[in-house]
């Protein structure tokens, strides 16, 4: 899968990294703490159930195209389930069957250019991001458009605020360099804070610059969660911009770094943070990419033949196997732990769905149902 787990040519060929000094754990709340990753943990308190499975053979109307998009998925009202393309949605009911699509190519209202549906509030509208547009688009149940809001500029990762009316996001803009954060209401910026840390400084924030890329979540009481894409370290913020904790595991997710130039077994891809979120219970759940024993295997050069390098068969999957990590922040603990052949992105509490390709070799999402038994 592309997207939260894009492989593009410069992150292959150009990667670079750097190692943090280890700290003594405190608590979460308050200085932050250390997760130990070495400690014995439930590899057996995840049960998976399969719910259903999306997506058609290259011809029939409910065929997915992995171009970046389809990983933007919401679940409606009704149980039908969005599925973002490069200028449409696709809806599917409860059971997987396709239903209709929505919205096509262009500029004009229900028009898109790489719609990205992300949340569906109280009232059962849909909310579509549409970076392409700069907008946001509410779509009710009866599938009309009911409100556009313009976004102030391109956004890279977003998480709702108040069923939809505000969003926390991540803006890739320089004049707003150096804080991370900020929380929009249609094309006001409305607040911003966060901070990027220097190598080793401990200022609260997180480790890189104003160019990496976070994964964010909000937790039900309105807090706001944060994670950087090649480390194990989470922060959380109040929404008015309060540092409230920070979480780092040890060993880390890249713990020799990786460094520019072609991948090769000493100089591996990175292991990669796709998704975090937390549930009604105030647990945080991380969803994770791990490297493949034999990842370099299936890697092969692109057609473009520019030099780079591709997973063969455009598969990710060749490359990555999934993990989920549950973690109880009042006590710094990770309290259970499941691989899984698909990476897996998180749809709501408990459910998640991950990438696979049909008998043809046409892509599919598979959607699970999660229990923790613990």
């Amino acid at each position: 899968m592309r997207g939260r787990y894009a492989l593009t040519t410069a992150f292959l060929v150009a990667l670079a990294g750097c190692a943090e000094e280890a700290r003594e754990p405190d608590s979460f709340f308050g200085d932050g703490c250390i997760l130990d990753m070495e400690a014995a943990l439930c590899e057996d308190c995840l049960e998976f159930a399969h719910v259903t499975r999306l997506g058609g053979d290259w011809d029939s109307p409910g065929f997915l195209a992995d171009a970046g998009t389809m990983e933007d998925i919401v679940r409606d009202s009704l149980g039908n389930y969005w599925v973002g393309q490069n200028e449409e949605i696709k809806v599917f009911d409860p059971e997987g069957a396709f239903l209709k699509t929505v919205g096509r190519r262009g500029e004009g209202p229900m028009e898109f250019d790489r719609p990205a549906p992300v949340h569906t509030d109280a009232q059962g509208r849909v909310h579509v991001f549409d970076n392409g547009n700069l907008r946001i688009s509410v779509i009710d149940e009866d599938l009309t458009l009911v409100e556009e809001k313009r976004l102030p500029t391109w956004i890279s990762s977003k998480a709702p605020l108040d069923d939809g009316e505000r969003y926390v996001v991540q803006i890739d803009d320089p004049e707003h360099a150096g804080m991370p954060l900020h929380i929009i209401e249609g094309s006001d910026i409305l607040r911003s804070f966060g901070v990027w840390d220097e190598p080793g400084a401990r200022s609260g924030g997180l480790p890189g610059d104003g160019s990496s890329q976070l994964h964010l979540a909000v937790s039900p009481d309105g807090n706001i969660f944060a994670a950087r894409r090649f480390d194990y370290a989470f922060a959380a913020w109040s929404r008015d911009g309060s540092r409230l904790g920070m979480l780092e595991g040890r060993p880390e997710l890249n713990e020799h770094g990786f460094s520019p130039g072609p991948p090769s077994p000493d100089n591996p891809l990175p292991n990669l943070l796709g998704e975090i979120h937390m549930d009604a219970d105030g647990l945080l759940w991380v969803s994770l990419a791990i490297r493949r024993p034999d990842w370099l295997e299936n890697l092969m050069a692109a057609a473009s033949g520019d030099g780079s390098l591709e997973p063969a068969q455009g598969d990710i999957t060749r490359i990555y196997h999934g993990r989920v990590d549950v973690i109880d922040l009042g006590a710094c603990t990770r309290i259970a732990s499941e691989s899984r052949d698909q990476m897996l992105i998180f749809l709501d509490d408990r459910t998640v769905f991950g990438y696979d390709v049909t008998e043809v070799g046409a892509p599919a999402l598979d959607v699970w149902r999660m229990r923790l038994t613990r």
